[in-house]
């Protein structure tokens, strides 16, 4: 994106007015999908945050992790400056269910020599859909032609870039799940130089972060838990 939206606290409660209106439009497309190859991408669960930085996400299940698709109302709200068009933003909903597909059905094996999350059997789910073979958005790009055939069979367009790109997003993920991982308890007790002993009454896990509702006497301080881990302004109780 060209510009990163900034969205205050008026348009954010505007926004998640929108999210029933975008729950349809992406299970009914789901639907259509799931219908054509046996899949049931709109069981799915979906989730909407304010990330700036990301559009949307397919999120397998796991043993830390329940299965989602994730987007990002800073991009898809009618409400913002410039939402994405109608095009772009089926694009993206079909760009996630690609992910999803590649995991949930059958690859023909000529499709799975190129690794990577944006490889070759995810573009090869693009060319069933008819989502852009293309790891990062570009405007527009949903009404292009494309070439699948030679970006899933021409084995010499594999770009180191392309790999880099999914090195990267791996350790986003990691980064970001390692946020997601509650190292502390509720009761127990932190020092802080200022305020002196805390007590953690509540953990609130968030999208990529995790906070802490702290009592310090007769005030609360809400804390993200990586200042208590990574930094020497909070320390647990045990700890002094």
């Amino acid at each position: 994106m060209s510009k990163t939206p900034t969205i205050d606290y008026e348009k954010r409660q505007a926004l998640l007015k929108e999210i029933p209106i975008l729950q349809k439009e992406i299970q009914h497309l789901f639907s259509q999908l799931d219908q054509s190859y046996h899949l049931h991408g709109a069981e799915v669960p979906v989730t909407f945050g304010f990330e700036t930085d990301l559009l949307g996400s397919y999120t397998r299940p796991s043993g830390h992790e329940e299965e989602h698709f994730h987007f990002s109302l800073c991009f898809l709200g009618y409400s913002i400056e410039k939402p994405l068009s109608k095009e772009d933003r089926m694009d993206l909903y079909k760009h996630e269910y690609a992910h999803y597909m590649q995991y949930n059905m059958h690859i023909p094996a000529e499709y799975t020599w190129q690794p990577g999350h944006h490889g070759s059997t995810w573009k090869y789910c693009c060319s069933l859909i008819g989502a852009a073979p293309t790891p990062f958005y570009k405007a527009g790009e949903a009404l292009l032609d494309h070439d699948y055939d030679g970006q899933m069979k021409q084995k010499t367009i594999f770009h180191q870039e392309s790999k880099l790109r999914d090195h990267i997003k791996r350790e986003r993920d990691y980064r970001a799940a390692e946020g997601r991982n509650v190292q502390y308890q509720v009761g127990e007790e932190i020092q802080h130089p200022k305020f002196g002993t805390g007590t953690i009454e509540a953990i609130e896990k968030l999208d990529r972060s995790v906070r802490l509702t702290i009592r310090f006497g007769d005030e609360i301080k809400k804390i993200d838990q990586k200042w208590l881990v990574k930094t020497t302004k909070y320390k647990r109780f045990s700890d002094r």
